[in-house]
């Protein structure tokens, strides 16, 4: 109890300093609009390819040699192209325009030129033009050139340029090169000689530079990450975004690690009318700190083949058991003990759901035993069947399964489970009442056993009841009261010298009190006489909004309870009593918490309390506790703020009062202007063997140069997930 009053304390002094700033702190400050440009001039429009000629100036000075001058005001349009300009000199035998003195020329696509002189050839819309000041309407950029040379239609070719996506009167950051050249029909910028300036510092210099102009996808550098590890040192990481074809691209990341050495980083995804997938792949040659080489791959694929049939592939190794602890990017990801290996095919149609699976494991945490790993099942086949009726006919329904159960120790062999049953549901407006029965048959063809083919056959009988009350609560809403009985009817099999596969109790909550085995898995089949009485009230607003949902429930056995993992027979009268509650308290505030309550010690034996602040879609704050006795005792805690204009703030934190030390937590910074954003986050956690590990990561992006990233925590998503209706 101690521990918990130190860090409520500490988290109290942490909201007093910090909390009252966030709350009053402005939204990230919005960037200025881009508006599409007016045209330059009121003269009748021109349409691309359109080749007349239409000129207007307060003086007009004609040559029968063709050598027409037009100035004062002067304003020319032709094909999808606008010039302003003190003076324009048409040459019609050349079919060249020269524009000079406070020159504007604006084309379709909305692009603007400012310069002193411009010289064009109409037909080949060919020239060039000095000292230019630039604005690109299809990504927002803007700069300026000491010549811009027009290359047709698509291409233009600028010298000593500068290139940038902030907006006016923000000058952050520049491209500066000796060539660049802007290829519209690619969507595609290519500097040479060039070197990106940062608030006016050097910091980057490549003479050779590809970037996107557009919205469309484009090979290329995305924003390098750096930082320090407290396992692999210092970091830098340089991916490459490879646009392959329109259903193919991949991303390369180099990462140097200054304890252990380069690796390679690979994500290939690829997308089909019918189907999906990503393939990653890492690989560390010759690690400087354990002497081996270290790999990680991933393969998934999502496939429709019909209406009715499609497949999933999910393949995941490593090339040892320390490498997530080594390389995870978080506790989740580090504390896996098994990687999944997966392949199945679905076949579902109005009556039938069949599901064929290959599933294997990597088991990668030494300190599992090998009777203790789980079994490889190649393969399964799970398959259901459901006929229903109306209202108070009958409801057949028939769930089975078959698979083959391999490992290299214990007892292997083949299951087969079969449970067809009837149901009599009957429901109206006031309540339902839902008679059921059916038999359950297993049987299993076993090696490594005396008994090599043991069976089991047994009946299941239920009776699941409710009503539903309603009341006006007030003028704005109506309370609910929802009573329900539920029934079950198992006889007592002896299953003891049956093997255990897969089978294990089910979490307590809830929704299982209504649950016809207490057991996961198919060795095991619970005996019950017993029967549940649960009670749910809601509040719901006019609109059918569910402001408040309250449940709790308990059952009451009838006789011991024989069957249980490990084998021995508890006769307990009554369970623990287990409640959950839900509130949306505001349109901000949302509230979630559950309860295990031992009836018996008078003690609670789980309980987990979550409350959410989220009142915009960038503004969030999580904070939870979890408790399990003698298990876990955790507190978490997350937000995502903006902190003033263009600022924001992304932490979380978990922390075991049990153990009193630190899980995992996350803090950082975001600065994210109109046309760059930085980023600086220190991630720390506790490893496999109990020891705290952390990252500190920098990463700096520039608007039209690289995709922005994401950063490893959301609170939004955590959020998202804990309260998802």
């Amino acid at each position: 109890m101690s521990r918990l009053i130190r860090f409520f304390a500490r988290l109290t002094i942490l909201c007093i300093l910090i909390v009252p700033a966030l709350l009053r702190a402005d939204e990230i400050a919005a960037c200025p609009e881009v508006k599409p440009r007016k045209p330059l001039s009121s003269l009748a429009q021109s349409k691309p390819g359109d080749q007349s000629i239409r000129i207007r100036a307060d003086q007009a000075q004609l040559d029968a040699a063709g050598m027409n001058i037009f100035s004062g005001n002067a304003e020319l349009r032709y094909d999808d192209k606008t010039i302003l300009a003190d003076k324009i000199i048409y040459d019609k035998s050349k079919d060249e325009f020269e524009a000079s003195g406070n020159v504007r020329m604006q084309d379709g696509a909305g692009d603007e030129f400012i310069t002193p002189l411009i010289r064009l050839e109409k037909q080949m819309d060919a020239g060039y033009a000095d000292s230019v000041v630039f604005s690109l309407s299809g990504n927002s950029a803007r700069g300026d050139a000491k010549k811009i040379l027009f290359e047709g239609r698509e291409r233009r070719l600028m010298e000593n340029a500068r290139y940038t996506t902030c907006p006016p009167g923000q000058d952050d950051w520049f491209i500066i090169a000796r060539n660049l050249r802007l290829d519209y029909g690619q969507e595609v910028g290519i500097a040479r000689d060039a070197k990106i300036e940062f608030k006016g510092v050097p910091i980057f210099y490549w003479p050779y530079l590809s970037f996107p102009i557009s919205d469309k996808r484009k090979s290329g550098f995305l924003a390098p990450q750096f930082g320090n590890s407290g396992k692999s040192g210092f970091f830098f990481a340089a991916p490459y975004y490879l646009d392959i074809a329109p259903d193919l691209d991949a991303t390369i990341t180099p990462r140097s690690l200054s304890k252990r050495g380069l690796q390679l980083q690979n994500e290939a995804r690829y997308l089909g009318e019918d189907y999906t997938g990503t393939i990653n792949y890492e690989i560390l040659s010759h690690d400087r700190i354990s002497g081996s080489d270290r790999s990680a791959a991933t393969f998934k694929h999502q496939q429709t083949f019909s209406p009715y049939w499609s497949g999933n592939i999910d393949v995941r190794t490593v090339s040892d058991n320390d490498y997530f602890n080594d390389f995870g990017g978080n506790l989740a990801i580090a504390s896996q003990t098994q990687l999944p290996r997966r392949a199945e095919a679905d076949y579902g149609d109005s009556i039938w759901r069949v599901t064929t699976r290959a599933f294997t494991y990597q088991t990668i945490d030494s300190t599992v035993p090998a009777t203790e790993q789980p079994y490889s099942r190649l393969p399964q086949v799970l398959f259901s069947a459901d006929v229903p009726g109306k209202s108070g006919s009958r409801y057949y329904q028939l769930q089975g399964e078959l698979v083959k159960f391999e490992r290299d120790v214990g007892v292997t062999g083949t299951r087969a489970d079969l449970y067809p049953n009837v149901s009599l549901p009957w429901r109206n407006e006031s309540g339902f009442l839902i008679p059921k029965a059916g038999v359950r048959y297993t049987s299993y063809d076993l090696t490594g056993t005396n008994d090599d083919h043991p069976s089991r056959t047994i009946s299941i009988f239920s009776l699941d009841s409710g009503l539903q009350f309603e009341r006006a609560a007030g003028s704005d809403f109506t309370q609910t009261l929802e009573p329900r009985l539920f029934y079950l009817y198992v006889p007592y099999r002896n299953q003891d010298q049956l093997p255990n596969f897969d089978t294990s109790a089910s979490d307590f909550i809830f929704s299982n009190l209504f649950r016809e085995n207490r057991f996961i898995g198919a060795d095991r089949v619970g005996d019950a006489n017993q029967a549940t009485i649960a009670v749910t009230s809601r509040l719901l607003e006019a609109s059918g909004v569910e402001r408040l949902r309250a449940s709790a429930g308990e059952i009451f056995y009838f006789r011991d309870q024989t069957v249980n993992l490990p084998v021995e027979t508890t006769n307990k009268k009554s369970s623990d009593i287990v409640a959950e509650t839900y509130a949306r308290l505001t349109e901000n505030w949302y509230v979630r918490n559950g309860l295990q309550w031992d009836t018996d010690k008078k003690e609670t034996e789980r309980g987990s309390f979550y409350l959410q602040y989220h009142p915009a879609k960038n503004k969030i704050i999580n904070f939870g506790h979890r408790y399990t006795r003698n298990v876990q005792e955790q507190i978490d805690f997350s937000t995502q703020w903006p902190i003033g204009s263009h600022w924001s703030a992304i932490a979380s934190s978990s922390y075991s009062l049990l153990d009193n030390r630190n899980l995992e937590s996350y803090f950082g910074f975001q600065y994210n202007a109109c046309c760059w954003a930085a980023r600086v986050y220190n991630h720390r956690r506790v490893d496999q063997n109990g020891a705290q590990t952390s990252v500190l990561m920098y990463e700096l992006e520039l608007t039209g140069l690289a995709k922005q990233g994401e950063s490893p925590v959301s609170p939004l998503r955590v959020g998202a997930f804990i309260f998802d209706e």
